[in-house]
């Protein structure tokens, strides 16, 4: 035959056989689980195919246009992969943050920020290890998005704040779970030992309305160790010049469908410590007894499903004031002036993940909390009970191409918060002993819809609640992320949030001060709208990343309760406030990436949080305008040893005036810089870690402090 026959032929075979090739792989969790019935569908379109048994797949090439298959599975991160001449692919899905299953296993990744529509800051252990900490309220100190603050030195309360607000304004959650309220707030940020934690997310302003109403100025997630890549002992001892010591142990069990995570701790206090010589202790005295227990179930013989089951004990004992204060003799006296706080905390909480279909899944939440609190502040006696429990039922659906996804739901909140507040001897112009009750019920309703088109993503959601007697509250929310570049993020955000006030509870400054008190009869919810605008830019120069991030956040309340100390002699008023406040806060990070071994950053953060009073601006109380961080870590190739050098630069702060006080009483209206720098060593043995910390503050008058 001639050649004119074999030409057409052998196009038409080529065409076909180029058609007919295949795209094929297999898609895991993590762990190298095979997923069994992941979507895998080209982008565009409603050709698609779906994994095995194996976690295998195979679907036919696409010769035209854009080559972008879009992998999904519920519960995971939906991935989106560029084909291009490859013909087989090996695909790790990363769990959903939903459940509060995201794993980061680079060893450069020691922060990171999530693929997610909200702009999300990961801390994983290795930057937790760098802070100079052991608690929670300790894993911020290389952190530029979160400052841990001190409430009450005596007792050593403290709260997390985001954008310059008061740490009552952000949600905190223990695996997902709104578990630090009320009672919990002032001390709990110190309850929970930093060896347990895994992982840390934090973001900033509106986010997801899926854990409730509140997240004003943004939200902290903390996730522990697992048992499927967690040592199964770990062992630690802490120790400080004080003193104080902590012990630590973690122990992992993992069986065929289950495994097993516990947790106990225990401090014990400090000595007597008075460094400037003014007879009050330096130093907290805390006694801490803490278990911790997680269950979690996911047995692949049985996909369809995942839960865990988690509870908490902790008694706690924090002691301060004079140093010859004796507990035993002095306790409720005048005699000798101290602080004592008795703790009795316990939890429980389930997550339960049902897969109705490759689509559709069912995730049921419950948490729950009690605790008692016993405390004395000189003569003044404050006794707190409060029950807390949260519930959520909703249905997490995937339709169209896999880009939309919806979920629907209900929740309720009931809480219960008892507080008596008595005055062992009597005490003059103070009137505000009595008891207290915060007792509601917040039933709710909520849709949250996600949808991603070429390089947009958009997170719509809106709840409604209702809040006794006053009423229905809707909180909408608005998230907009543009995917320019894979190294170029743009998010904006906005969004409304409500809270309920828990005077005593998170304000143990009143009870510690003298003040009098004027407390609103009726103090109604707070409320605010949330707006922020963030990039994240990464360039590649050679063997070097470097990230450059920034964002603006504006808070405005439509009404907000916080103590106002200016506005009387010797008072703090406690009352709704309708008048304009706002939050204004700006941050620009530069972070460096030399080598795995090897890394820097720089940020600066800038905030002006104020009131307008009677048209008189006025700048709420212990807020610096101004903020300097930076931090280098450096480790040798093998990891042995490492070395961390963190340095803050703390601007002024106004400081509640004291000007119609008696002279020998009054001291500045704002407060001098200072600066704190933390070095740290840690030495890595094969069976072992050991870490030296010295932590030297330097304030305006040149005077060291270590």
């Amino acid at each position: 035959m001639s050649l004119r026959f074999y030409l057409p032929l052998f196009f038409i075979v080529f065409r076909c056989a180029l058609y007919g090739q295949s795209i094929t792989g297999i898609v895991t969790d993590i762990m190298g689980k095979p997923l069994v019935g992941a979507n895998v569908i080209w982008e565009g379109t409603n050709k698609g195919a779906v994994t095995d048994a194996k976690g295998s797949f195979s679907i036919e090439d696409k010769q035209e246009g854009d080559r972008m298959l879009i992998l999904s599975y519920i519960g995971f991160t939906t991935e989106k992969i560029d084909v291009k001449a490859i013909k087989h692919w090996e695909v790790q899905l990363i769990e959903d943050a939903t459940l509060a299953e995201v794993n980061i296993i680079a060893k450069g990744s020691a922060t990171r920020f999530a693929d997610d529509v909200a702009k999300v800051e990961v801390l994983g252990v290795r930057e937790i290890q760098r802070a100079a900490c052991c608690s929670l309220a300790g894993c911020f100190s290389t952190n530029s998005n979160v400052d841990a603050n001190v409430t009450n030195v005596v007792t050593d309360a403290k709260e997390l704040r985001i954008l310059g607000l008061s740490g009552v304004y952000n949600q905190i959650l223990v695996d997902g779970m709104p578990l630090i309220q009320g009672l919990a707030y002032p001390y709990g940020p110190g309850s929970f030992p930093g060896t347990m934690i895994e992982k840390i997310f934090v973001t900033k302003g509106a986010n997801s309305v899926l854990q409730g109403f509140e997240s004003i100025s943004g939200q902290i997630n903390m996730e522990f160790h697992k048992a499927e890549t967690a040592p199964k002992l770990f062992l630690n001892v802490f120790g400080n010049s004080f003193g104080e010591t902590q012990y630590n142990a973690n122990y992992m069990v993992k069986k065929t469908g289950w495994s097993n995570l516990t947790v106990g701790h225990l401090t014990l206090p400090a000595g007597i410590i008075d460094r400037d010589k003014d007879g009050f202790r330096d130093i907290v005295q805390t006694n801490r007894v803490f278990f911790y227990n997680r269950w979690s179930y996911d047995n692949p013989e049985k996909p369809k499903w995942r839960t865990v089951i988690a509870a908490r004990y902790l008694n706690e004992n924090r002691e301060g004031g004079l140093t010859n204060f004796d507990r035993n003799i002095h306790l409720g006296t005048s005699t000798v002036y101290g602080q004592n706080v008795r703790i009795n905390h316990g939890e429980l909480y389930t997550k339960t993940n049902y897969i109705l279909n490759d689509k559709a899944s069912l995730i049921l939440l419950n948490s729950a909390f009690a605790q008692h609190q016993d405390s004395y502040f000189g003569v003044k006696k404050y006794e707190g009970k409060q029950f807390n429990l949260t519930s959520s039922l909703y249905m997490d659906y995937y339709y169209g191409t896999q880009n939309h996804n919806l979920k629907l739901g209900i929740s309720h909140r009931h809480n219960k918060l008892q507080e008596d507040v008595s005055f062992v001897e009597q005490l003059p112009l103070l009137d505000y002993a009595g008891r207290y009750l915060t007792n509601y019920d917040v039933p709710g309703v909520f849709v949250e819809n996600k949808w991603t088109v070429s390089k947009f993503t958009f997170l719509t959601g809106v709840r409604i609640d209702h809040f006794g007697s006053f009423g229905w509250k809707v909180t909408p929310r608005l998230l907009v992320r543009a995917d320019l570049s894979p190294d170029t993020d743009i998010r904006f955000s906005i969004g409304k949030g409500y809270r309920i006030a828990h005077v005593f509870a998170e304000n143990a400054n009143l009870l510690a001060s003298n003040r009098i008190l004027r407390l609103s009869n009726e103090l109604a919810p707070e409320e605010a709208i949330n707006t922020g605008l963030n990039f994240v830019q990464t360039l590649h120069l050679k063997e070097i990343n470097v990230t450059l991030s920034g964002d603006a956040y504006l808070t405005y309340f439509q009404n907000q309760i916080f103590p106002d100390f200016d506005k009387e002699v010797n008072t703090a008023i406690v009352d709704n406030f309708f008048g304009q406040s706002v939050s204004k806060s700006f941050q620009l990070e530069n972070k460096w990436v030399f080598s795995p071994q090897f890394d820097a950053k720089v940020a600066y953060n800038y905030l002006e949080v104020y009131r307008e009073v009677e048209g008189i601006k006025q700048d709420l109380p212990f807020v610096p305008t101004h903020k300097w961080s930076a931090n280098t870590s450096y480790s040798v190739p093998n990891d042995e040893w490492q070395f961390d050098l963190t340095y803050r630069w703390i601007g002024r702060k106004k400081i509640p005036s004291t000007f119609n006080y008696p002279i020998q009483y009054q001291v500045a209206n704002v407060s001098e810089p200072y600066q704190q720098l933390d070095f740290q060593i840690t030495r890595d043995g094969k069976m072992y870690k050991f870490m030296v910390v010295l932590r030297i503050s330097l304030t305006s008058d040149k005077n060291f402090r270590y």
